[in-house]
């Protein structure tokens, strides 16, 4: 069984469908995650957070292949229930999914990077004692949880990730990291997560991730729109 402190980084990282069944044996078994919800850690709810966006993510990739475009230019996404809104790549392919547990997937992904440089916006339904991102710990102490520690995970070996900056601001956490995988390119993330107090429309607040990644190789290219994306947050 996962531990439940396992990292966030990890799935999130992985689109590849094998790489996703690698990573996220939680995917097929939830219950065992979950099993009521007063039992849930906030760690493990972090977790199960990315593990859906992870699997999102890849039948997005499966069913809504990129297509060749021009120049990238940026459009104002506005969540009016969640309260945030944050500029995003009009002109990269666009979908949208949703469990039936009331979680969603917002994907983009650009078009001409053979699908590995994307932004997805991941809903997560949460209790409404989780009242604040405090809730989940400090910048700091969430950066650590979700942290890959070096060594074996779900079968795999060799997977690294090193967390280059946690900041806690406009009521969000900002992290920009990079990941390793064997056989796959070292990957940079930029992610906020944010919580939304009363977007459900009833009980329960809602946990927003927002991720941009991309090849480490990549990144000194894509840097410039990832800051721009970034700092559009408000």
């Amino acid at each position: 069984m996962m531990h439940p402190i396992v990292s966030l980084v990890i799935l999130i990282v992985s689109w590849n469908t094998s790489e996703i069944a690698a990573y996220s044996p939680l995917m097929a078994s939830s219950n065992n995650i979950r099993p009521n919800s007063e039992q849930i850690s906030r760690r493990v709810l972090l977790l199960e957070s990315s593990a859906v966006a992870a699997a999102l993510g890849t039948t997005a990739l499966l069913t809504n292949p990129p297509s060749a475009n021009a120049a990238t230019t940026l459009t104002k996404f506005e969540d009016t229930n969640c309260k945030f809104s944050i500029d995003l790549p009009s002109d990269w392919t666009q979908s949208t999914q949703t469990l039936p547990d009331r979680r969603k997937i917002v994907l983009y992904i650009k078009p001409d990077s053979n699908q590995k440089t994307l932004i997805f916006l991941a809903y997560t339904p949460v209790r409404d004692d989780f009242t604040s991102l405090s809730s989940f710990g400090s910048v700091d102490e969430v950066a650590q949880a979700t942290i890959l520690p070096k060594g074996e995970l779900a079968g795999q070996q060799g997977v690294e990730s090193e967390m280059l900056s946690a900041i806690a601001k406009q009521q969000a956490y900002f992290f920009d990291y990079k990941q390793t995988v064997p056989t796959q390119p070292e990957t940079h993330f930029r992610t906020i997560f944010s919580l939304a107090t009363g977007a459900t429309g009833g009980a329960g607040n809602v946990l927003v991730t927002i991720t941009a990644q991309t090849p480490e190789s990549e990144y000194n290219a894509m840097k410039p729109l990832f800051d721009d994306v970034i700092k559009s947050y408000a």
